[in-house]
């Protein structure tokens, strides 16, 4: 193994301190913050066209605001924590920004209202899952956990949330109206708040660690070459990924007229499969490095997104559908890990821009396949993403030279 990876395999070796009920709580806070986003932020368009009845077009002003302002939020959260400011305020302001959401969501349901005030509300508390990254990579530095591990666990967490929160949203609002699901969700928030208070230690800021003047004249003259490499592949992998994820129902029902239910067939056992693998990354962190996982997520996604746009039957769905779970569980577990190890001291900033790149491309992947989708076909958009993942690969074969910099601690 080149000199660069062993040091990556070995800063990240699960070999230190076991988790502690606080690491635990972490963890819960982390997976409660999740699901109350995750419970929403699908649901919106179906409320103003369902409930408000609205036209469609007006749905992309709100998420349009919202994801603008989340990219924002992200940015200064991460630049706060940066600069050694207090993680409980922050986190309060993320959670109580969603109760207050909610609560007038359940109260006075407006689209104006939605657009001029629930959007600034909802980007506060989009931006907790990257600040919550951040937290609990600093935490885990501070006791002497294996990184890694914590890591691919808080990544599960957000799995675990996204895979539940949404469908339970819907389950709601079909037995009992989309105002229930607001409630719900307030009752949430209250529990978010709740532990926060608990969970989140009132003095709790980032390690400080004083740049040397090397690597503080290297950042005034050029960009961290390194870290925007990494964030760059993960925006392509997570292009690719959401790409073929947003065009999978579509293609499985109208084009290879499998029956309804396999769109869910298919997602929940991509979701167990990519769970699974998540929660075994550390033990194969022992002896790979990030940078390799991640080219063997790459090399994996290839044959898997030609199996998914080849798909005839339900065995084909389900070996696609577990290939799938395969090399998105591997890049979610050492993504983070692999562009925190370019962060120069600067871990709220790293974070944030792993959390910005995955919110972009996903944009960039749904809108595209809409518009493929409309042009060709629901096939065609998942074969796009065989060139997609691979330009994601010839990104991090260009990023290779950036390891120097991760043993000397400067950017390139």
């Amino acid at each position: 193994m080149p000199r660069a990876e062993k040091t990556l395999a070995l800063e990240t070796t699960p070999e230190k301190t076991p988790l502690n009920s606080q690491a635990y709580l972490i963890l819960l806070l982390l997976f409660i913050g999740v699901f109350c986003n995750g419970m929403i932020v699908p649901f919106m368009g179906f409320f103003i066209i369902d409930e408000l009845g609205r036209d469609p077009w007006e749905i992309s002003i709100y998420v349009g605001l919202v994801s603008v302002l989340t990219l924002l939020m992200n940015r200064q959260f991460g630049e706060r924590f940066d600069k050694g400011a207090r993680v409980r305020p922050l986190i309060a302001i993320s959670a109580f920004a969603f109760l207050t959401a909610t609560t007038t969501l359940s109260l006075y349901p407006s689209y104006w209202v939605i657009v001029g005030f629930i959007s600034i509300c909802f980007s506060f508390s989009n931006a907790s899952t990257s600040l919550m990254y951040s937290f609990g990579r600093a935490y885990a530095e501070k006791q002497g956990m294996a990184i890694t591990a914590y890591n691919s666990y808080l990544r599960s967490m957000t799995s675990l949330g996204w895979m539940m929160a949404p469908a339970l949203s819907f389950f709601l609002a079909g037995q009992w109206g989309n105002s229930f699901v607001f409630y719900t969700a307030a009752s949430l928030a209250v529990l978010w708040v709740i532990l926060w208070f608990f969970v989140v230690p009132t003095d709790f800021t980032a390690a400080a660690k004083e740049p040397s003047s090397q690597q503080a004249s290297s950042e005034h003259k050029s960009l961290n070459h390194g870290l925007w490499l990494a964030a760059t592949a993960c925006l392509f992998i997570a292009g690719a990924h959401i790409l073929t994820s947003a065009a999978l129902p579509l293609y499985f029902t109208q084009e290879a007229k499998l029956p309804t239910y396999a769109p869910g067939l298919a997602f929940a056992i991509k979701c167990l499969t990519e769970v699974v693998v998540i929660l075994m990354i550390p033990y194969a962190m022992q002896k790979y490095s990030p940078r390799t996982a991640l080219y063997a997520a790459t090399l994996i996604a290839m044959p898997t997104f030609y199996i998914l746009s080849q798909v005839d039957s339900l065995p084909q769905l389900v070996v696609g559908a577990a290939l799938e779970g395969l090399y998105y569980g591997i890049f979610a577990g050492v993504s983070i890990t692999f562009v925190q190890s370019f962060a120069n001291g600067r871990l709220g900033r790293a974070t944030s821009l792993y959390m910005n790149s995955l919110f972009l491309g996903g944009m960039l992947g749904n809108v595209s396949m809409g518009l493929i989708a409309s042009a060709y076909s629901y096939q065609t958009a998942i074969q796009l993403s065989l060139i997609i993942i691979t330009i994601a690969l010839v990104v991090l074969i260009a990023s290779r030279r950036s390891d120097r910099a991760v043993e000397s601690g400067l950017s390139v």
